[in-house]
């Protein structure tokens, strides 16, 4: 509160400087000066009772000591400035200060007293300190409850002395520099070795307290500390009497008078060395010392070199480090789990400590094995994909177990192993009894008056998870969701491709431990840390391109990992430039492992150029000819792929044959071929935001499209139902076919038919028909087939079907420069649902029929049930809020997330904050060979929930269905059986899941790299947001308007966040107290300014109707004259206008769907 309450206050003084010259109202000059004085006695008063509550506790423990002889109360100092109301008190503090308040922007600590905060602490020896004289104030008179949520608020802040700490930590400091790993280490040292000499004094009382502290605070109990209690008697007999009455004078802290007269008592020390003071830090350094004195000998060794490794010291660079410093690294973490594991109360057994080298760790962990703190495990690793330095190892197969997965917090104690390698490690027992945070106890962050970054300020992505180096920073506990802890003992198969994409710049090489030089490759994936490319074997990239030597994109190959934990790459070949649109989507491709999807050659478009044969009697032998037919195809309205087509044909008195149509891939790519070989390794195809990279050749696509007016080869599936879709016979029929498509709808037509069932049509409302057929024969098939469709689907969810739905988005691009230039949610109409009921159950019927005719080798897909551990973490999280999710099964979940958006008071919010929340437990649906399932849970599809599911309906962009519909040919004796093997198979449909996964993350990146362009080219989007997940340090927010997730970093932020009751909840408030103040808890809709910083999607939340001009000067730079800056207000009003506008009709749309989904 005190940096904050000072900005406020220059603020005030600024502003009335600028109106100096203008004519004054003396009426609104006496409101603005009651009205700041108002506000200054209220912190006075606040102040004021801090001190009598501090003052209380100092006379109560002075009670309870007063039997001890030599008695002693350290007054610690924070240095707080309160504003000072003036009174007859003043003057005296006032005199040594006589500066007009006009000058007052020259004295940032003017009108402040310091605060004596007593905290007790009995010495059994007298050590010479300052004397503090007390100041006479005058209070403030009580204010009226003018402000009484302002008043609650600031209240809510002053929660102890914690809670005071923080504000003074956390507050932004623009103007001091950011510490270097190495001050941090040795301000780290210096507090432990003087707690380490306090607690060489024999008294109970203070290793009492000393021991308490150390337990209730989550920095100091990460720490390895000597326990007090068993070494104390030992350290007390090695050092003589005389060396405690030489102790330090000295404990840092105070306020700045304490200090100047502490220092003028220590003259004699004047030669020791000086420490900043620095903010709170997370780290242990338990081999700093050792590092310290290695480094002074090697500067003494080595005076040539003593510059150069000062100056990287300075800046903050990797100090140079050895095998040893890693394995005392390693040492120390595994004590410090096992510690926590059994107890900071409870020493650790000295057989159990761990003091061996890398090859001793099987043996120490085979040791814990047999003292029941854990079990070994051989398990792939997985890598946290926004924190490299967290992994996680399986530890149970059972989706529906609450057991957690094993977290390893240190890249050393993993053997920096990669994601995907299968390592042997260590896990602890769950339960473990550590009650540490992940974060800080709480306190006021943001604020900033703006987000321009002061000269000396950085704010860079090479962050501890980044740019990690192995030492004793890294020997942090940090506990992760209660996951049991653990540690690696071998790597025991490496994943065999490492190539990733980064970007690199060819200036300001590095030295690493053998002094060579190195450039910083910064990979795209966050789960790989910051990696080094030799500058030697950057001599032919810089050759090429002398004046190109930075914003590079590349692709590298990581060679190694050194003892530091540093990974070594080369460089492969370039990519292109960072920012260029075409080298960033190549470099997608790259990323996500797409790097070998490459164009086909010529030859093979070549198969398919000309125009298809007509169909003969040879074609017609073995299918039926359905040319006649009213077979019609509904798709996307950009859609080219044209593989799906439906029927209905009335047979009877309410009695109706239904057809699924699709396009026979399988009759012109035989198995094993040369270009089936290409097809299988793409798989599938690409979709991005620009282009879509076909598994097929273009000219095969074509050929198989279902085009209207042309023949077509067809595999098709028949049903007789009614027209409520009930099902008259039991098994469908299944049949090659020749079709001939009459017409090409996309959904907008056929929903254009569903919201008008009376209307008539004529030909000018639809694309073209042909065959004979007029606009009322495909109206009334259409209105038919959704009559039938919305029965089923009602059916399938009364079944226990469940459905999460994500916005996607769909831009509209600029046909010059391809930049986007609006966008829209893409809407599921009922006409989309009315596609899928069919599409479903075709696919059903033939997952069925394939496995009972090849049990062996049916290419089938499976979805697992949900993480129960995490359903049950989330179940908990809501009725925190009075909110009740059921997950037993998924039906009990789809209702569920009905009921709680149909009760919700904002229906859209609690969408897509479920949405995406529920998303997260959920598994992946995956192909799989149908060799050795033979329990029904092994081919059960959960989301749906039906016994068995494939896909059939898309082989144009699928590589399965081909594989599938082969299997369909060959069960229906059209064929012989496929000849690939059970083990081809599985390897096959292995690949199939990779890629498929692949593509998608493909195709969300580049709907992400759109959406970063369509901000930045806007420079602002304001958008409204509701609340998913609330950390510490951040908060994680969805987009009511595009679906996007938001991290939202506190320290960034304009307003006030007041933390202390995270992840509860926090409070946002407004620096000038213009606003009242707001709680954010989960499903909170709160608006949000979206900003592109630094190359980053960057969110701020706003409070009101506050207009963040300085997010926007960020943005777009400089700001320019006033003329136009009031042109850009007026842009940006109209802007908003429309936006909301927008905003408002998408929510709509967005309720209106979902609350169709709900019946």
């Amino acid at each position: 509160m005190s940096e904050t309450s000072s900005l406020d206050v220059d603020g005030e003084e600024q502003g009335s400087s600028d109106h100096c010259s203008a004519h004054i109202d003396p009426s609104e000059a006496i409101q603005a000066l009651r009205l700041r004085s108002q506000r200054l006695a209220l912190r006075l008063q606040l102040t004021h009772r801090e001190m009598e509550s501090s003052a209380a506790a100092a006379a109560a423990a002075s009670c309870r000591e007063a039997t001890t002889s030599h008695q002693l109360t350290k007054v610690y100092m924070l240095r707080r400035p309160v504003e000072m109301v003036p009174g007859p008190s003043t003057p005296a503090m006032a005199a040594p200060n006589p500066t007009p308040v006009s000058n007052r922007q020259a004295l940032p600590n003017a009108g402040s007293i310091p605060m004596a905060i007593p905290m007790p602490m009995t010495l059994p020896y007298p050590l010479p300190l300052p004397s503090f004289h007390a100041v006479p104030m005058q209070m403030a008179p009580q204010l009226p409850g003018s402000h009484p949520p302002q008043m609650q608020f600031l209240q809510n802040m002053q929660q102890g002395q914690s809670s005071m700490a923080n504000v003074l930590i956390n507050a932004p400091r623009t103007s001091q520099r950011k510490k270097s790993k190495k001050a941090l280490r040795e301000e780290v040292d210096a507090l432990m070795e003087m707690v380490q000499k306090l607690s060489m004094v024999w008294s109970p009382d203070v290793n009492a307290y000393a021991s308490q502290i150390i337990r209730q605070n989550e920095v100091l109990s990460q720490l390895e500390w000597t326990h007090l209690a068993d070494s104390l008697r030992a350290k007390m007999a090695q050092i003589p009497q005389a060396a405690l009455r030489q102790l330090p004078q000295r404990i840092d802290g105070g306020s700045e008078m304490g200090r100047r007269q502490m220092a003028q008592q220590r003259a004699p020390e004047g030669n020791q060395r000086q420490r900043r003071e620095s903010e709170l830090s997370s780290t242990s350094s338990s081999s700093a010392p050792q590092q310290n004195q290695t480094k002074e000998k090697d500067q003494q060794g080595q005076g040539g070199r003593k510059r150069n490794r000062r100056k990287r010291d300075g800046s903050g660079k990797n100090p140079k480090q050895s095998l040893k410093t890693e394995l005392e690294a390693m040492r120390s973490y595994i004590n410090k789990i096992v510690q926590f594991h059994i107890g900071v109360d409870h020493p650790l057994p000295p057989d159990l400590q761990f003091t061996g080298d890398f090859s001793d760790l099987e043996e120490h962990a085979q040791r814990l094995t047999a003292a029941g703190y854990g079990r070994i495990v051989e398990e792939e690793i997985r890598v946290n994909r926004k924190n490299n330095r967290q992994a996680f190892i399986q530890m149970s197969t059972d989706r529906e177990g609450l057991e957690r997965d094993g977290i390893v917090l240190l890249p050393v104690a993993r053997r920096y192993a990669f994601e995907g390698d299968k390592v042997r490690a260590f896990v602890l027992n769950g339960g473990a009894q550590s009650n540490s945070k992940t974060g800080g106890s709480g306190g006021i962050i943001g604020g900033k008056p703006s987000i321009s970054l002061a000269d000396e300020e950085e704010l860079s992505d090479e962050t501890e998870s980044q740019d990690s180096e192995a030492d004793a920073d890294n020997v942090v506990v940090i506990s992760s969701d209660n996951c049991p802890k653990a540690f690696v003992i071998a790597i025991t198969k490496q994943t065999e491709l490492r190539q990733i994409v980064g970007t690199i710049s060819f200036t300001n090489p590095t030295k690493l431990c053998d002094d060579q030089l190195f450039y910083k490759f910064r990979p795209y994936d966050l789960r790989v840390p910051m990696v080094y490319v030799p500058q030697d074997s950057c001599a032919a990239h810089i050759e090429n391109k002398p004046n190109d030597v930075s914003g590079l994109l590349f692709l590298a190959h990581i060679l190694e990992t050194d003892c530091n934990g540093h990974c070594i790459a080369e460089l492969i070949q370039p990519v292109g430039r960072v920012g260029n649109l075409e080298d960033e989507l190549k470099a997608i491709l790259f990323h996500n492992g797409l790097r070998d999807i490459k164009p086909f050659e010529q030859r093979f478009n070549d198969m398919y150029s000309e125009p298809a044969p007509p169909v003969g009697a040879e074609d017609l032998r073995n299918r039926r000819d359905l040319r006649k037919k009213c077979i019609f195809t509904i798709d996307p309205l950009t859609a080219r792929d044209l593989d799906d087509a439906v029927s209905v044909e009335q047979l009877g008195d309410n009695v109706f044959e239904v057809g699924v149509h699709i396009s026979d891939v399988s009759h012109f790519l035989s198995e094993a071929c040369e270009l089936d070989e290409i097809v299988k390794e793409r798989s599938t195809s690409i979709y991005l935001v620009n282009e879509v990279i076909h598994m097929l050749p273009q000219t095969m696509c074509m050929r198989c499209s279902l085009l209207p007016g042309e023949d077509k080869f067809a595999f098709s599936v028949f049903w007789k139902m009614n027209d409520q879709g009930v099902m008259l016979q039991e098994k469908p029929e299944f049949a090659r076919t020749v079709i001939n498509s009459c017409t090409q709808f996309a959904y907008e037509h056929a929903q254009k038919i569903i919201d008008n069932p009376r209307e008539r049509f004529t030909e000018d409302d639809f694309p073209t028909i042909v065959n004979g057929f007029q606009p009322d024969d495909i109206a009334e098939r259409v209105l038919l087939l959704h009559g039938m469709a919305r029965s089923m689907r009602k059916a399938r969810f009364d079944n226990g079907s469940l459905t999460i739905n994500n916005a996607k988005l769909r831009f509209v691009l600029d046909p010059i420069s391809g930049e986007p230039q609006c966008f829209e949610v893409e809407q599921q109409r009922e006409a989309n649902r009315m596609i899928e009921e069919f599409m479903l159950l075709a696919n059903q019927a033939v997952a069925r029929f394939i496995h009972d005719s090849f049990p062996d080798i049916a290419v089938l897909r499976n979805h697992p049930p949900p993480l129960t551990k995490s359903l049950k973490s989330l179940k908990e999280k809501l009725l925190a809020q009075g909110l009740e999710l059921d997950y037993s099964s998924s039906k009990a979940l789809q209702e569920s997330m009905v009921r709680l958006c149909r009760e919700a008071s904002d229906p859209v919010a609690m969408s897509a904050c479920l949405s995406q929340l529920l998303m997260k437990p959920m598994a992946r649906a995956t192909y799989f060979c149908s060799e050795g399932k033979s329990e029904p849970s092994d081919l059960w599809h959960y989301a749906l929930s039906i016994p068995i599911y494939t896909h059939f309906t898309s082989p144009i962009r699928r590589y399965p269905d081909i594989m599938v519909h082969r299997l369909l040919a060959a069960a229906l004796k059209y064929c012989p059986p496929p000849g690939r093997t059970p083990d081809e198979l599985h390897a096959l449909t292995k690949l199939a899941n990779e890629r498929k996964f692949n593509a998608k993350l493909a195709g969300d990146d580049s709907g992400n790299l759109y959406f970063k362009r369509y901000v930045r080219l806007k420079q602002s989007v304001y958008m409204n947001a509701v609340v998913m997940e609330i950390f510490q340090h951040m908060l994680n927010v969805v987009t009511l308007e595009s679906g996007h997730v938001i991290s939202i970093n506190y320290k960034m932020q304009k307003v006030l966040v007041h933390t202390h009751n995270a992840p509860n909840f926090i409070m946002i408030a407004d620096r000038n107290q213009k606003h009242s103040p707001r709680k954010l808890q989960l499903l909170s809709v709160v608006p949000i300014c979206l900003i592109m910083l630094e190359n980053k999607l960057t969110g701020f939340l706003m409070l009101g109707d506050n207009i963040p001009n300085a997010l926007k000067e960020q943005a777009s730079g400089s700001g320019g004259s006033r003329r136009n800056k009031q042109k850009q207000q007026h842009q940006t009003h109209q802007q908003q206008q429309q936006q909301r506008q927008h905003q408002h009709h998408q929510q709509q749309q967005r309720l209106f769907a979902m609350r169709q989904n709900s019946l």
